[in-house]
Formats: C-alpha cells, sequence, structure tokens
C-alpha cells in the first residue's frame, strides 16, 4: 500500500510538470499576449474604454483587474469620465436592486441615434428612438438582516415533495427593503428609504461597495419629525469629506423665532438639519433648515463646486422674495446654506404652474435650470457661466416642445448631461429620456428595447474609485454587495 501510494505521487509531480512545460511552450508558439504590454500602454488602453468594457476586462486576467482596482487608474478614469443617464425602475409591489447605465454610443459622433437606432422613420411621428440597456449594475438591499433572519418561517421555501431541494428564495416587503435613488456625487449615490426619504446607504455601483449610514438622531427618529425630510451626499474639498445631510421637523415646540438661513424671515419653524461624515459613526446637529410657507420639499438635489443645490417650493406672494431666494445651497466646507440667485427675469415663479415647471441640475460643471414659458410651449434653458454672479447666467436655448401631431409635452425637463455634439439630454416627468438635437432644433425621445414599467433616471458620472479611500476613520465598515 505504501508503495502504491508514493507511485501516485511520482506520477501526479511528474504530470504537473509536463502540463507546465507544455503551457510553456504554447506561450512560446503563439507570442505574446496584452498581459506582456507594458504597464503605461495596458493603462492608456484600458482608460480609453467606456465602462460595461471595463467591468468585463476586470475579470479577463488578474493583471487587468489589479490596474482597473488602481487608485492611480481610477482617478484618472473619472477625471475624463462623462455623466450619463442612470436609470431606477419603478413597481409600487416589485423591488429592483438593478440600476442601468445609459451609455452613449462611443463610436458615434456625440449622441446620434440615427447611425444606431433600425427603428428610426417607421415611427408615426419620427422622434422615436430605441437602444439597449446593457450595463447592469446593482443597489444593496436595505435591511438585508432582516431579509437573511427571515429563513425558515413561512416566507421562505423549503424542500418540495419527494425530497428533492429546491432554491431557497426570500419574499421581501417593499415597505422594508426598497430604496430611492437621491443624488450622485464624484461617482457615489446616496439613497433613502421611501416613505421618508430618510437617507440610508452610501454606494458605488460600480465597485459594488456601500456603506450603512448609522441611526438617525433621538430627535429624528420620533414619529412627529417625520415630515417633509431632505437629504442628499456631497463633498468637501477643503477636508476631502463626504457628507451627508438631513433637513427634518422637530418634535419640539420652537417657543423662540428664529431666522430663516435663506430668506431672513424671523419665524417658528421647527426644521432643522443635520450632517453625517462618512466614517465618524454619528450624526451631528448644524441649526436651522431652510423651510417653505407651505410645507413642500426640496427638488432636485444636484451637486457642484462643494455645494448640493436644490430648488425651493415657496409659493411666496411678495415677488421680490420669490425672485431671489427659490435655489437653495448648502455649502459642505462651511457647512452653512447659501442662497443662489436665480436668472434675472421679473416672473420668477409666482404662479403655481410655473414652480411645477422648472427644474434644476448640471450641463459641463455649469449650475442649470430649465423652465417653460406661461403657454407651457417654449422651453427656456439657462446656465450659470460665474458660479454664484447672477449677471452670469445665459440663456442657451429656446426649444419647442410641441411635436407634429399636437401632442403637449407640458411638464419638468429635467437635464441630465450636455452631450459631445453639443446636444442635450434631458428627463421628463412622464418618464422619457429626451433628446434635444440643436441642428434640427427639435425633441427626440429615447425608447429602451423591452421596457413597459416605468423608471425615474438621475444623472451620473461612473466611478471605479473605492468607498474605502472616501471614508474616514473605521467607524462605518465598507462592505460590498458581491460578498453577500
Amino acid at each position: 500500500m505504501k508503495r502504491g501510494r508514493k507511485t501516485r505521487s511520482f506520477n501526479t509531480h511528474k504530470v504537473d510538470k509536463e502540463l507546465d512545460d507544455f503551457e510553456k511552450q504554447q506561450k512560446l508558439n503563439l507570442g505574446p499576449s496584452l498581459e506582456d504590454l507594458p504597464r503605461p500602454i495596458s493603462f492608456d488602453i484600458l482608460l480609453r474604454l467606456p465602462t460595461k468594457e471595463l467591468l468585463i476586462c476586470r475579470c479577463v486576467c488578474k493583471t487587468w483587474r489589479n490596474l482597473i482596482s488602481d487608485q492611480e487608474f481610477a482617478k484618472q478614469h473619472f477625471l475624463c469620465a462623462e455623466s450619463y443617464p442612470l436609470i431606477q425602475f419603478l413597481s409600487p409591489t416589485h423591488i429592483s436592486r438593478n440600476l442601468y447605465l445609459v451609455e452613449l454610443p462611443e463610436h458615434s459622433s456625440g449622441f446620434n441615434l440615427r447611425e444606431n437606432c433600425d427603428c428610426y422613420g417607421r415611427s408615426l411621428s419620427g422622434r422615436h428612438f430605441h437602444m439597449k440597456l446593457e450595463t447592469k449594475l446593482k443597489i444593496p438591499l436595505r435591511n438585508a438582516e432582516l431579509a437573511m433572519n427571515s429563513q425558515g418561517d413561512a416566507n421562505v421555501s423549503g424542500n418540495s415533495k419527494g425530497g428533492v431541494k429546491r432554491k431557497r428564495c426570500i419574499k421581501l416587503k417593499p415597505k422594508d427593503h426598497k430604496l430611492n435613488l437621491v443624488n450622485s456625487c464624484n461617482g457615489f449615490l446616496c439613497l433613502s428609504e421611501p416613505s421618508q426619504d430618510d437617507p440610508v446607504i452610501v454606494c458605488n455601483p460600480i465597485t459594488g461597495e456601500f456603506i450603512n449610514l448609522p441611526d438617525l438622531t433621538p430627535a429624528a427618529k420620533s414619529r412627529n419629525s417625520r415630515r417633509f425630510s431632505d437629504c442628499g451626499l456631497g463633498f468637501s474639498p477643503m477636508t476631502n469629506d463626504y457628507k451627508v445631510i438631513r433637513m427634518f421637523d422637530q418634535q419640539e415646540r420652537v417657543y423662540e423665532r428664529v431666522r430663516d438661513p435663506i430668506t431672513g424671515i424671523e419665524d417658528y419653524s421647527r426644521r432643522v438639519a443635520e450632517i453625517y461624515i462618512l466614517g465618524t459613526g454619528s450624526w451631528k446637529r448644524i441649526g436651522r433648515a431652510p423651510s417653505s410657507n407651505y410645507g413642500y420639499k426640496l427638488r432636485f438635489p444636484s451637486y457642484l463646486n462643494g455645494a448640493l443645490h436644490w430648488l425651493l417650493i415657496d409659493y411666496n406672494i411678495d415677488e421680490r422674495m420669490a425672485e431671489r431666494n427659490y435655489i437653495v445651497s448648502f455649502n459642505f466646507d462651511k457647512e452653512r446654506f447659501i442662497a443662489i440667485p436665480p436668472p434675472p427675469r421679473k416672473h420668477a415663479i409666482i404662479s403655481l404652474h410655473g414652480m411645477e415647471d422648472i427644474s434644476l441640475g448640471v450641463l459641463r460643471d455649469l449650475l442649470c435650470i430649465c423652465d417653460l414659458d406661461d403657454n407651457c410651449i417654449v422651453m427656456k434653458i439657462w446656465v450659470m457661466k460665474k458660479y454664484n454672479v447672477q449677471e452670469s447666467w445665459t440663456k442657451l436655448f429656446r426649444v419647442s416642445t410641441t411635436t407634429p401631431y399636437n401632442r403637449w409635452l407640458r411638464g419638468v425637463y429635467q437635464p441630465i448631461t450636455y452631450l459631445r455634439s453639443g446636444d442635450i439630454l434631458f428627463f421628463d416627468r412622464l418618464g422619457n429620456v429626451v433628446v434635444y438635437y440643436k441642428a434640427d432644433e427639435r425633441l427626440m425621445f429615447l425608447k429602451f428595447h423591452g421596457v413597459k414599467s416605468e423608471y425615474e433616471a438621475i444623472a451620473h458620472t461612473p466611478s471605479f474609485i473605492s468607498l474605502k479611500d472616501a471614508v474616514m476613520g473605521d467607524n462605518s465598515p465598507v462592505l460590498n454587495i458581491k460578498s453577500r
């Protein structure tokens, strides 16, 4: 028996040596491979690839995986990356952890759908284009521990009759596990729970990393404090910290008049703000937050120049105040609210329908506003060319929202990205991704193959930067979707 074991061991080593010699000879016969390229050349080649191809290349070999995961490569890639629509499907009864990055065709000039859509010209209006959703990403599951702890109860399937094993599945309740997209900042996403918009997770959908935000303060946990919550993610260039801000109405009664940080009006508002620095482990109260006379939420959170910007929904009958104070910003360096002057217009957001037809965004690192005229026929696109200077607001386009078949397109058009061709991509209130072609001076609707459900879209710049590099301290462990 001992001789037999020695013989098998000797044969195994002999076979392994022969296989190694064979593989070496095969490499010599095939010649050099892509792995043999100098690191600077591989670096430059990979840097030019779109996100989908980079995700594939990361799985090809360890050499490429290490290069793509390298901190210097991730930083250079983000500097060259463009902003794309990030889509999440909406359903009141289903939970979707999938996000889709709508990457523009890299082989066309900007975004010329006429070169990439087979059905162009076959639709009734000639204004619809189709493309496939190919770059699929995942976000974490809210209350994952609650879902895992439910194993073994009636919601989990066991073995079927006959002893055949069935795949274990868990029924998830939308109220416990759904997540909303709040905003994007430097490739990271802020996610909130739907019912109260409390921020709960910060993640990088490209790398799969995420952080569970700590419990809210006792004042924020109160049932009476969960009205009209607003939140968002931003970055402080001065301290290199990523911060999450949350605004809510506190439960405690206010007995003294407090000055609103934006309007300057003193009142008894109970609206306060808290911030959380990623990695610190706890929330910090920073004082009074802006409030609306009618209790409306802040809209369209947009990060730019170290600050998060919103539209303040406040139907003030004072024309002077309404024109001056409907753009709110929070500076993450100074940790205070600042009013941003809107375009110099006498008719700024006084009427109800006017406020509903205005949106805020960022186009090529410039603050942007889109609004409709009083007849809701012409959309005007403004950009602030010099930050926080009212005189620098410039009207880029006047876009007609009518169609050849008199289709009425009244509603909000939120800017997503400025294309290389000079055209602009929007997301409208009806749930459409819309392209404005400057040459034709008209809107084109973008449809996705196989998509029938409603969805929402935000502007997102993909990043391979690790979330671990953005966390200060060890109080917030960085988890990964793939490890669950």
